[in-house]
């Protein structure tokens, strides 16, 4: 989890110096550029000021997702192997939000951009999330429960881990899409930097929707109906 929060914390502040003033944001080179210069001049106090308030909110929430990993304690002392692939499916949820979010702050350079192209622009981060998501469930189905088997483990419990793995990457890489696009949109549309605000949101509920359908899967399938 500590790389997700690190990659989104870089990507904030990578991008913030584009972003800082979201009320003028314009797809005009010329006044880009001016905001840039702007930007590269301000004081560090008021760089840091417009980011430490977003990144102390990561570090608060990143704690209510540890102790909701916790909640789940007792179906990894029963299936240990299943904490394994856990930061496999935070990573590649916080890699699908990176880029929803990257593309979603590109969309809000149009000032002009109508509510419309904004909803079009929601329903095909979505798709795009499903299908690579369906996509690389199905290589994670393969791959790692192929591992499983080499392993030692027998197939039916190696395919039956990698199934559930494959099921929540498919659920986390779209919520991750969803909330990567949607949350930026929000900011911006109440006057929130979403450069820097967006990130620790977007974190916060990608790992939560993750650790909450990998681990909720496994005690529904693995344990209850498999009796693993």
């Amino acid at each position: 989890m500590n790389k997700t929060l690190k990659r989104h914390s870089i990507f904030a502040v990578a991008t913030s110096e584009k972003f800082a003033h979201s009320s003028s944001l314009s797809s005009s080179p010329e006044v880009m550029t001016n905001e840039t210069n702007s930007d590269l001049c301000e004081p560090m106090k008021k760089s840091i000021s417009k980011r430490l308030p977003w990144l102390a909110v990561l570090l608060l929430l990143g704690t209510g997702v540890s102790a909701t990993v916790g909640l789940f304690e007792s179906i990894v002392a029963h299936l240990p192997v299943i904490m394994c692939f856990q930061s496999l499916i935070l990573d590649m949820a916080g890699n699908v939000g990176t880029q929803s979010l990257a593309v979603a702050i590109r969309v809000l350079m149009d000032n002009n951009i109508s509510a419309q192209k904004k909803f079009s622009l929601i329903c095909k981060e979505c798709r795009i999330g499903l299908i690579n998501g369906a996509i690389l469930g199905v290589l994670s189905f393969v791959a790692i429960g192929g591992y499983l088997c080499l392993t030692g483990n027998d197939p039916f419990s190696a395919f039956s881990i990698s199934g559930c793995l494959g099921i929540a990457m498919v659920v986390a890489m779209v919520a991750s899409a969803l909330s990567g696009t949607v949350i930026p949109l929000i900011f911006q549309r109440v006057g929130i930097d979403p450069a820097v605000a967006s990130g620790p949101l977007i974190t916060t509920i990608n790992d939560l929707v993750a650790v909450i359908t990998y681990y909720g899967l496994s005690w529904i399938i693995l344990i209850n109906m498999l009796h693993m």
